[in-house]
């Protein structure tokens, strides 16, 4: 399958009906079907109220995107519109009764939904980091693509890609706190640096004292400093430390209450094997 964003979204090209401006049609509600590609789960009610409100005061100003289908049934053939992008405008108009909604009809096949999806939502502020995790891990499921890729797609780097997935691995509770706004994206980087028994209770203690981001950055490393520093002198720290990597030539040196560490390696090998055990 061919990878990237152009495999997914095909270019305009002169002369062809997709350079042209497209036709808006008015189409029943009941005949728009959900989009199953859709990034967002969670819908804030007060914001989709104050949206019905605008649509019923000055109407649907950007018509939502669907694409055709038809079926076959035993009276003959029924037409339905499956909802490419603009479910919160969908929303909001069941919500003040509107019965039909202007729209554009895009002709897609199935790969091009989740991209043209996740162009319009990803990157509204509004989008919870969990739920583009999310949308980033169907991309990587579904449609083979790697995380530079998905960078390319979203305007984000590979890293900023893989710090979003590790988010999923979180335990429930902490993810239920990040989308109920309880924690920042910031906040659930942390508290992935910490052991796994440890997380919930590092959680709860951002929520109740409300800790910045910082603060819980900084414990990460000082219980494992202060613990180390304490249980051996410089010469010790030095021999656990070359037996914890296997490199031979460490000097730990501390003055005015910093401790400077030096790693000499002794080959290419010996250098690949500590990056190896860091990476992990």
């Amino acid at each position: 399958m061919p990878r990237g964003l152009e495999a997914l979204i095909p270019k305009k090209k002169k002369g062809t009906q997709l350079s042209r401006k497209k036709s808006v049609f008015w189409i029943e509600i009941d005949k728009i079907k959900p989009n199953p590609f859709q990034p967002r789960k969670e819908f804030n009610k007060k914001d989709l109220k104050e949206l019905a409100n605008s649509i019923e005061k000055y109407g649907i100003l950007q018509p939502l995107l669907v694409k055709k289908i038809e079926k076959e049934v035993p009276t003959g053939e029924r037409v339905e519109y499956q909802l490419i992008a603009g479910e919160r405008r969908l929303r909001a108009a069941k919500m003040i009764g509107m019965k039909q909604v202007p729209v554009i009809i895009e002709d897609v096949k199935k790969e091009s939904e989740l991209p043209i999806s996740l162009v319009e939502n990803i990157q509204r502020e509004d989008l919870n980091p969990l739920e583009r995790a999310r949308a980033f891990k169907r991309l990587i499921k579904e449609f083979n693509l790697t995380q530079k890729e998905i960078g390319k797609i979203v305007g984000k780097s590979r890293e900023a890609i893989s710090n979003t997935l590790r988010l999923l691995e979180l335990p429930e509770e902490i993810k239920k706190g990040i989308e109920k706004g309880e924690i920042s994206e910031g906040h659930a980087r942390a508290i992935l640096s910490f052991k796994k028994d440890q997380q919930v209770r590092i959680f709860r203690e951002i929520v109740k004292k409300k800790l910045p981001v910082r603060e819980v950055e900084r414990r990460v490393v000082s219980p494992i400093s202060s613990q180390l520093t304490k249980s051996f002198s410089p010469s010790k720290l030095q021999e656990k430390i070359a037996k914890v990597l296997g490199i031979r030539d460490i000097k730990v040196r501390e003055s005015q209450n910093k401790i400077k560490l030096t790693l000499t390696f002794s080959s290419k090998k010996e250098l690949e094997r500590f990056l190896s055990l860091i990476k992990k």
